[in-house]
C-alpha cells in the first residue's frame, strides 16, 4: 500500500470497496478462484472485506438469548429493516453450547447439533435468505452485498477452565465440534458469511497470563477446527474471513495486548484472510474515540491485519438525548476514518435502535448511518 493511502485509511476504505463492488457486480474473483456453492464463493482478503463490511449493527439478544422473537419471520422483518435503513453488516450472536440455566443448549455435552434443531434452522434459513436471495437482488440492482457475521455467543462453559486444567481440554474440544458442525452447516456459502470465533473472554479467561495464554490456545482450536473443515475433498472455509479478539471481554487493550506476538495470532501472522475485533462499552466518550487510535496503533498497524469493532453502544433504555446522538455520531465516524468497519449494539432492549414491535428506528440510526444528515 502506497504511503498516500497508509496516511488517509477512508481514501483506502473506499477504494477497497469500490474495488469489490465491481467484483461482486461483475461476478469476478477478487483473488485465488473459490469454493463453489449456492452462490459461488469469491475469494476476497481480509482488507478489502472490511472496508466492503462498512457500517453495520447487531441483531443482538436473539439466538444468543430468549429475550426477542427467534421465529423466522419475525427476524427476517428485523433484518429487512435494517438492509433497507442501509446497514451494510449485520452480526448475528448465537449461542450453540448453552449458558447455565439462563438458555438451553443446542449442542450436546461433545459440541454435535442438529441442523434441524429449531434456532439452527432458523439462522440456516435466514443466512441462506439474505447471501442468497437479498444479495442476488442487491447485485442485479449494482448494490453492494450484505455481509452476515455468525460467532459463538455467551459460551460461558468454555471459560470455565485455563490452560492446563482438567477442563480445558475438554471445553477445547467441544468448541472444536461445535465449530465442525458450523462449518458443515454453512460448507456453500458464499465469502458473504464471516465466522467470529469466540464472543468476550472473561470469567477465567479475563485477565492475567494465564488467561491470555488461554485465549490464544481457544483462537488456535477454533481457527484450526474451520481452516481444516474438509468435504468431498475441499476446504471450503480456508479462505473465508475469521474474526478474532483477544481476553478482557474483547476489549481494546485485551485485543492488542494478547496479540503482542505474531506467532500467537490465528493463522501466526500468515493468514490474509483474518480480522481482528473489539467492543467498545465505555461511559465517556473521550475512550471511545482513543480506543481507535490504541487500536490502530498497537494492532492493525503492527500486524496488517484490519479491524472491525463488533459492538458499541450506550445504555440509554430509551432516553435519547443529543449529547447520546452526538456519542454515537463521533463513535462511528471515529471507526470509519480509521479504517474500521463496525457493527453498532442493537438489542431491541435498553441498546434499542430498532423497535421490533413497532417496525420504527429510533434517532441513533441516522447518526451511525449518515452522519450529518
Amino acid at each position: 500500500m502506497s504511503s498516500n493511502l497508509k496516511k488517509h485509511p477512508a481514501l483506502t476504505w473506499f477504494l477497497c470497496t469500490s474495488l469489490f463492488l465491481s467484483l461482486f457486480i461483475s461476478g469476478g474473483a477478487a483473488s485465488a478462484e473459490g469454493t463453489p456453492g449456492t452462490v459461488a464463493f469469491q475469494s476476497i482478503e481480509a482488507k478489502p472485506m472490511v472496508a466492503l463490511m462498512g457500517r453495520g449493527t447487531n441483531l443482538g439478544n436473539t439466538f444468543e438469548g430468549n429475550w426477542n422473537s427467534q421465529s423466522y419471520q419475525d427476524v427476517k422483518n428485523t433484518v429487512d429493516a435494517f438492509i433497507a435503513a442501509g446497514y451494510t453488516n449485520i452480526r448475528i450472536p448465537v449461542n450453540w453450547g448453552g449458558r447455565g440455566t439462563k438458555y438451553a443448549s443446542t449442542a450436546d455435552e461433545q459440541g454435535h447439533f442438529s441442523a434441524s434443531a429449531p434456532n439452527v434452522a432458523t439462522v440456516k434459513q435466514l443466512v441462506d435468505y439474505v447471501l442468497n436471495d437479498v444479495n442476488t437482488v442487491r447485485k442485479s440492482q449494482n448494490k453492494q452485498p450484505v455481509i452476515l457475521i455468525i460467532n459463538t455467543h455467551h459460551e460461558e462453559w468454555a471459560m470455565s477452565a485455563l490452560q492446563g486444567e482438567p477442563a480445558f481440554e475438554s471445553n477445547m474440544q467441544r468448541l472444536e465440534t461445535i465449530w465442525t458442525g458450523i462449518a458443515g452447516l454453512f460448507k456453500d456459502a458464499p465469502e458473504t458469511l464471516l465466522f467470529e470465533l469466540f464472543n468476550e473472554p472473561h470469567l477465567s479467561m479475563n485477565t492475567g497470563a494465564a488467561a491470555k495464554a488461554s485465549v490464544i490456545e481457544l483462537n488456535k482450536r477454533a481457527y484450526a477446527a474451520i481452516r481444516s473443515f474438509t468435504v468431498n475433498g475441499t476446504q471450503p472455509h480456508a479462505q473465508r474471513n475469521l474474526i478474532f479478539g483477544g481476553y478482557n471481554y474483547n476489549s481494546a487493550w485485551g485485543l492488542y495486548d494478547t496479540y503482542r506476538n505474531p506467532l500467537d495470532l490465528p493463522g501466526e501472522g500468515e493468514d490474509r484472510f483474518v480480522i481482528g475485533t473489539y467492543h467498545s462499552y465505555y461511559p465517556n466518550l473521550a475512550d471511545h474515540l482513543k480506543r481507535v487510535d490504541d487500536v490502530k496503533r498497537e494492532f492493525a498497524d503492527v500486524h496488517g491485519i484490519p479491524v472491525y469493532m463488533g459492538e458499541f453502544g450506550y445504555e440509554h433504555r430509551g432516553v435519547i438525548t443529543d449529547t447520546l446522538l452526538d456519542s454515537y455520531r463521533q463513535i462511528a465516524s471515529k471507526a470509519v476514518s480509521g479504517g474500521f468497519a463496525f457493527s453498532v449494539w442493537d438489542d431491541n432492549g435498553w441498546y434499542q435502535i430498532y423497535n421490533r414491535s413497532t417496525g420504527q428506528f429510533n434517532a441513533l440510526k441516522d447518526q451511525v448511518l449518515y452522519p450529518g444528515n
